[in-house]
């Protein structure tokens, strides 16, 4: 529960609880397992300051690089030319694994440590950047800013259908949020995903 107004937000307080990286796990593959309607969302919404366009579409690889991958490549200047050749290489070479998602999954969006909270009522996912996608897409940013703990993990595998491919989508999805941090920091993030653009590309 919240409100919000120009300039306030007033959120409810949850009392912190025992962690309960299980109970996360499980709480996750339940939001997933829910099947969404189409890629997207019914309205825009940004992850960190950067805006993500939401169009549904019915495509997982076109909605991906279109409009998550394309948009921050763009802004970084490495949407054309060059750069933007080997992007759309990557692209088409991982189009087909892009689209064995089963269902497009609501999702976190921002899903990092400091995203998870243990509250007495059991564990909440706290600032999201919501919409609906791979639900590995997820994992993956758990997996890029160290690591939910193998507890998480397998309670969430439990709970969810096995995926081949997993390993190479999981590096796929870690390209965007590495560009994000790129867009927003600079540094070696750019250089990250590109390493991980090579891969499927040579």
């Amino acid at each position: 529960m919240f409100l919000a107004g120009a300039d306030f937000l007033l959120m409810e307080y949850l009392p912190p609880g025992e962690s309960n990286p299980a109970r996360s796990g499980e709480s996750l593959a339940q939001m997933h397992n829910a099947i969404q309607q189409a890629y997207g969302f019914h309205k825009d919404t940004y992850l960190a300051t950067i805006l993500q366009k939401n169009e549904p579409v019915a495509d997982a690889a076109d909605f991906y690089f279109r409009q998550r991958l394309l948009p921050v490549l763009e802004s970084l200047g490495s949407g054309s030319g060059s750069e933007g050749q080997r992007w759309e290489i990557f692209f088409e070479r991982t189009r087909v694994l892009i689209n064995t998602c089963p269902h497009p999954s609501l999702l976190h969006g921002d899903l990092w440590s400091g995203n998870l909270y243990y509250a007495v009522r059991g564990p909440v996912f706290i600032d999201p950047a919501v919409y609906c996608g791979d639900a590995l897409t997820d994992i993956a940013m758990t997996r890029l800013f160290g690591s939910f703990g193998d507890r998480f993990y397998q309670a969430y595998e439990a709970n969810t259908p096995h995926r081949e491919g997993a390993g190479e989508l999981i590096r796929i999805f870690q390209i965007y949020p590495l560009l994000i941090h790129a867009r927003l920091f600079g540094g070696s993030y750019y250089r990250s995903a590109t390493s991980i653009r090579d891969r499927f590309i040579g």
